[in-house]
């Protein structure tokens, strides 16, 4: 009965703080603190040059982004479990970057040091330039349904939990991840 009540709070808020109420959102900040806090510990740890309040902060944006993006209409999925999935998506990409970037000085540093390395440094710049071109190849590819299921696919939840999240059977998703993958090998495979 408790997390009916929880749950019921949470949607009066969010559509509160929708309306302009921003003491709502206050509210909801103090409610998924505890989340945050758990999810920034998670993806900061261990990493040597990390800026505790940059992943805060990235946590944060990520939940106000939930709140204005989730579907109060579904009964599926809690607010918590989607603020969680966001929050999480949001921090890995940050943690990536963060490593990008630390290989990139990392690298620039010893080319410095080590002349020699300079066509190191420049094979590393243009993997990560091709990288970048085709992930955007990619979303080009998808459909807007597609880039959905494909990225959380890739942040690693199963077709059950993403049917979940989109309000979608895990079959729905399964033919999806299916045509995605026919998409790409069709249309990235090397031409030979």
């Amino acid at each position: 009965m408790k997390t009916e009540e929880n749950r019921q709070e949470t949607e009066k808020l969010i559509a509160l703080f929708r309306e302009g109420d921003q003491q709502a959102f206050v509210r909801l900040v103090q409610m998924y603190e505890p989340l945050v806090r758990a999810e920034v510990s998670r993806y900061a740890n261990g990493v040597e040059t990390f800026d505790l309040d940059d992943f805060r902060q990235v946590a944060m944006i990520a939940l106000y982004r939930a709140t204005l993006n989730f579907d109060l209409t579904q009964c599926e999925v809690a607010f918590g479990l989607y603020a969680k999935i966001c929050i999480s998506n949001a921090l890995s990409s940050h943690l990536r970057m963060v490593r990008r970037q630390a290989r990139w000085l990392n690298r620039f540093d010893s080319f410095e040091e080590d002349t020699g390395s300079r066509e190191d440094l420049a094979h590393w710049i243009i993997e990560e330039e091709e990288t970048q071109l085709l992930l955007a190849r990619i979303r080009n590819l998808l459909s807007p349904f597609e880039n959905r299921v494909w990225s959380l696919y890739t942040a690693g939840l199963s077709a059950k939990e993403i049917g979940r999240m989109l309000g979608k059977d895990s079959r729905s998703i399964e033919n999806a991840v299916y045509r995605i993958r026919c998409k790409l090998r069709q249309k990235l495979a090397p031409e030979g």
